[in-house]
């Protein structure tokens, strides 16, 4: 139930059809009708041959009403002890939960119901195997529950299978997602949780309000547009508010963000910003239409009596801001230079504002050193894009942008190889690398394989790019670039000491071809522990091969265990968690042999780690149960945070990716699971 009025119409039409009873004809129906309709064509011909008979005519048409069945209701649902909504929250035995009313309940007695479907049998027993079995998740019962009116905000880009269904907050009361929405990852380096949580905000679907809600302090599609320019997505929160004027107007902070957002990613679209501007006053619209005007050229042509005392050219809007207390003092110095006055000199710009950036872009004015103070990943992809900046500084913005998924990898390609190299710092890169782990040193990497013609020199540099790489930087536009100069070598056996690594960074980057290619020379190249690795990888990227393929189950264990340590065992049983969770059957035994030696008994598969939120991990647990989709990827975001997969203990991901999978988003598993099991295969 999403709790509309078309939906309630729906509602009432479907219980008038249950209580509809599938009997048979009474007498005198339809069989009457035609009993008449003989006699009549019998007495005609009686009358045309003068022989009467009509009275056979009558004992047919009752011996041909007795032929028709009649008798109780058909029962068309299953026995209600068979409509019982399974109790998550509880540790009962199996089958535990709440029977739903009997939609065919009568006050009267009746005949005992025809069952139309015979019931299924037990499964057989069977002895646990190591091969690679796919477990399918079992429908979830299906559970009434009374909701309140839905919130006005429901318009989304996004609808249905495009989004994340037709009903994504059903279940969840507007006062708790109103709550958890500020909360969302928005600095994540995974590109898995970024599109998931992109899709949630974007969906089409509204939470419904307790009854007797008051109305909250700010709106929710004020905070799902607030949310989406802060995780660096500006033309998805403009496409949002685009349909949401109502809340827009209302709720400055939304606006500001969006703005903000289109001010840093550039270039802003003035018109748009100048009318979602009207509803608010105050000196940051003043700023931003001043800002316009001088992009525009409305402004400037004059020069200053005074530096700094008088207003450039004959427009006020300078001497105005300047007398409001609080203000911009970099913005205007930087305003003044585009309105013809001199180049901003500023020695300092430790928290410049996204409009004084956006001006310094404008004039592509320099930037001083200590802008790399800035932690906000939407301000570096800013000083980044910035082609007056110092080209040290914008490659290191640019790597630091696009690790938080706010710049996208040709750009940082571009910052890559605009990095000025000093003297033979080209050939002597090993050594570099050795000592420097910084974006400098990988931008080299990749200036030395563009200019490197040998394939030798060519498979050394592509070693050496794979060796840079960190496992946050796999799955995002770090590794896109490294992944774009693999793809100028070809999988060969002179490339064999590259495959266990290429393989990792290919199915990372949802690249399943290129990675199989890689895999499979690393399997006939080099049979070692960390090809044995990447299997539980390649069975996520590419799906379980039949019969466990070449090293199967049983064989990666024993080559993962061998000499392994806490730590070692620790990564495999992690590992076993990803497989189980994207339906692979894992044994007793093999849970057996990844505990450590003093535990008398290992670990059960499902339980809470120490630093899963207890309240998260139940409320997964229990949304995925009922299938309420909003709230299961909500609360799995929350629980991955911005540390992401790659940084989140497996068991979390683990619970994270089979209740995604229990209530249909496979393709969110999957790659939530792929970067998982990326990290762990290094």
């Amino acid at each position: 139930m999403s709790g509309s009025p078309a939906d309630a119409g729906d509602a009432d039409g479907d219980a008038a059809g249950r209580r509809r009873r599938f009997a048979a004809p009474p007498r005198g129906g339809r069989a009457g009708a035609g009993a008449v309709s003989m006699f009549a064509a019998a007495s005609l011909v009686l009358a045309l041959s003068g022989v009467v008979t009509g009275a056979a005519t009558p004992a047919r048409a009752q011996a041909y009403t007795q032929a028709v069945p009649s008798g109780p209701p058909i029962r068309l649902f299953p026995p209600p002890e068979t409509m019982a909504v399974p109790d998550v929250g509880g540790r009962g035995g199996a089958g535990a939960g709440r029977v739903l009313d009997d939609p065919l309940a009568s006050p009267g007695p009746s005949a005992a119901p025809l069952a139309l479907t015979p019931l299924p049998a037990p499964a057989p027993a069977h002895t646990p195997s190591f091969d690679v079995v796919p477990i399918v998740v079992p429908p979830s019962a299906i559970a009434v529950e009374t909701l309140g009116p839905l919130d006005p905000d429901g318009a989304g880009p996004l609808a249905g299978a495009a989004g994340l269904g037709n009903d994504p907050w059903r279940g969840i009361p507007r006062a708790e997602v109103l709550a958890l929405l500020p909360e969302l990852p928005t600095l994540t380096p995974s590109p898995a949780v970024k599109e998931l949580q992109r899709r949630l905000l974007l969906s089409r679907g509204s939470p419904a309000a307790a009854p007797g809600e008051p109305e909250p302090a700010r709106r929710f599609g004020a905070l799902r547009v607030e949310t989406l320019a802060a995780m660096g997505d500006p033309r998805g929160a403009a496409d949002l508010a685009a349909l949401l004027p109502e809340a827009m107007t209302a709720d400055e902070a939304a606006a500001r963000a969006l703005t903000d957002a289109e001010l840093l990613a550039g270039p802003l679209d003035c018109a748009a910003a100048t009318e979602r501007a009207k509803p608010f006053s105050g000196p940051y619209w003043q700023r931003l239409e001043l800002f316009c005007r001088l992009r525009a050229g409305r402004i400037g042509g004059g020069m200053p009596t005074e530096a700094g005392a008088a207003p450039v050219g004959d427009d006020l809007a300078f001497e105005m801001l300047r007398e409001q207390p609080g203000g911009d003092p970099d913005f205007l110095r930087v305003a003044e230079a585009m309105a013809g006055g001199p180049a901003p000199r500023l020695r300092s710009l430790r928290d410049p504002s996204p409009l004084t950036l956006a001006a310094l872009r404008a004039l592509q004015a320099g930037l001083p050193p200590d802008v790399l103070s800035l932690t906000d990943p939407a301000r570096l992809a800013a000083v980044a894009s910035n082609n007056g900046a110092d080209p040290a500084t914008r490659v290191t913005a640019a790597e630091r942008a696009a690790v938080a998924l706010f710049l996208d990898s040709r750009r940082l390609a571009e910052a890559y190889r605009a990095a000025p190299a000093k003297g033979d710092e080209l050939l002597r890169l090993k050594d570099a690398a050795a000592r420097d782990r910084t974006a400098r040193t990988r931008a080299l990497v990749q200036q030395a394989m563009l200019a490197a013609m040998g394939g030798g020199r060519r498979v050394e540099l592509a070693g050496l790019a794979l060796e840079l790489l960190d496992p946050p930087m796999l799955a995002g536009p770090v590794g896109a670039v490294v992944a774009d100069m693999l793809d100028t070598l070809s999988p060969t056996p002179d490339a064999a000491a590259l495959a266990p690594a290429a393989a990792r960074l290919c199915f990372a980057l949802d690249r399943a071809d290129t990675g199989k290619r890689w895999y499979d020379l690393a399997l006939r190249s080099r049979p070692t522990a960390e090809v044995a690795r990447l299997w539980p990888l390649a069975v996520i990227a590419l799906g379980p091969p039949p019969g466990g393929g070449a090293l199967g189950l049983a064989s990666w264990l024993d080559e993962s265990l061998r000499g392994a340590d806490s730590e070692g065992r620790a990564r495999v049983a992690g590992q076993l968690a990803l497989l189980q969770a994207m339906g692979v059957a894992v044994p007793e035994e093999a849970w057996r042999r990844t505990a450590d030696a003093e535990e008398t008994a290992p670990t059960p598969a499902d339980a809470r780690p120490p630093t899963a939120d207890p309240a998260l991990w139940q409320r997964l647990a229990e949304a995925s149960a009922d299938r309420r989709v909003g709230e299961t990827a909500l609360a799995a975001l929350l629980l991955l945070g911005n540390a992401g997969p790659a940084g989140t203990p497996p068991a979390v991901v683990a619970r994270v990716v089979g209740a995604l999978r229990a209530v249909g988003l496979d393709s969110d598993a999957r790659a939530i699971a792929r970067e998982a099991a990326a990290a762990l295969a290094g």
